[in-house]
């Protein structure tokens, strides 16, 4: 029997529920209203946006991944490579639609190349001479010219957006982007972002370029039956039986995380009818986060690790109280603060149901075993 669950987008069969927000979310991009998605990391804001990406049928999806841009040059040339590909995407005709691209992207260097994989002509881009800076200034109007002149409406998905924020030329980048944004009739944007505090600064705060330019959205939690309820669906329809509790049990273990969800359930999957199969799962879980959890440890200060390692067992309603302070050897308010703000920029923890938790669910149980 093939295993159901994968850790890739998710489309189809595979995504689970979010009804009222993919409705919400085609609304807003038929309508012209750009909007903001953030949630934590591994929240399923990817495959939320594939999936609206295929209801829109009425559109063309752009989607561009911004994880990695470490320059205003890296930022040009992924959004131009995110618009030519798909544009390219089903053309018959590489040359005269490279024709029609460079009609409307006057500064952009296309070339057509054949793969040496799939032997096919494909495209590249190149900033040429033109600085990125005129790029970015333009790259929006031009896409807005080539859907006005062309019928087409764009939802143009830019995922991992605060990753901008590390550059030190981020607010000339936002200045020039928000200029295209306001301007532009025929293309809706899908900002998606997992840095929660960095996003909402973005767009929220006043000094801001984009400040009050787009609807801003938290994207809710799956609620934890229905999340089970699609799991004991998903392993029926695959011949096997999973109980409605033992399935309630794996997603409340990973606080009904999509990522998480998909990936215990893959792990149980196979270990159906073995001795303590779901225990197993869990523990194997954690496990095969451990490599990236490490990582994520060794780039923090050692007062840093105290203080995130001491929330994940405590879950304080204060991090000032002095109790708390004294037990985990935390040191002075003023260094606890410092601290506390830099981990809450990178989004490792927040302030929910009245007390300070680590954000990721699985994050946190692995802190509490070291």
């Amino acid at each position: 029997m093939n295993n159901p669950f994968k850790l890739a987008i998710a489309h189809g069969p595979n995504f689970c529920n979010r009804t009222a927000e993919k409705k919400l979310l085609c609304h807003n991009m038929r309508s012209g209203i750009h909007t903001v998605v953030y949630a934590p990391r591994r929240y399923g804001k990817s495959s939320l946006a594939a999936v609206v990406g295929d209801q829109l049928t009425d559109m063309t999806c752009i989607y561009v991944d911004l994880f990695s841009a470490t320059s205003p040059e890296d930022v040009a040339e992924k959004i131009y490579r995110g618009i030519v590909g798909t544009l390219g995407h089903k053309a018959a005709d590489k040359t005269s639609l490279a024709a029609r691209i460079l009609a409307s992207f006057k500064s952009l260097r296309l070339n057509i190349e054949f793969s040496q994989v799939t032997s096919l002509p494909e495209f590249s881009v190149s900033l040429g001479e033109v600085s990125a800076e005129i790029h970015l200034e333009h790259i929006i109007s031009s896409l807005d010219h080539y859907c006005a002149s062309h019928g087409i409406k764009v939802c143009l998905v830019l995922d991992e957006f605060q990753e901008i924020c590390e550059l030190k030329e981020s607010k000339k980048i936002e200045a020039l982007l928000r200029g295209g944004m306001q301007s532009a009739k025929h293309v809706s944007f899908l900002v998606m972002g997992s840095r929660r505090t960095i996003l909402r600064d973005m767009f929220e705060d006043r000094k801001r370029p984009f400040y009050k330019s787009a609807f801003v959205y938290m994207l809710p939690q799956i609620q934890s039956d229905e999340f089970a309820a699609f799991l004991v669906e998903r392993y029926a329809e695959s011949g096997k039986v999973l109980s409605q509790s033992d399935a309630l049990s794996m997603v409340e273990f990973v606080d009904a995380y999509p990522y998480y969800v998909q990936k215990i359930a893959m792990l149980h999957f196979d270990m159906v009818g073995e001795y303590d199969e779901l225990a197993r799962a869990k523990k194997l879980l954690v496990e095969m986060e451990a490599t990236d959890f490490e990582g994520i440890f060794l780039g923090l200060t050692n007062h840093q690790k105290r203080l995130l390692r001491a929330i994940a067992k405590q879950r304080p309603a204060s991090i000032h109280s002095q109790a708390f302070l004294v037990a985990y050897r935390l040191g002075s308010q003023g260094g606890v603060q410092t601290s506390l703000a830099k981990l809450k920029k990178m989004d490792m923890v927040e302030m929910r149901d009245k007390s300070w938790r680590v954000v990721d669910p699985v994050f946190e149980k692995w802190l509490i075993e070291q």
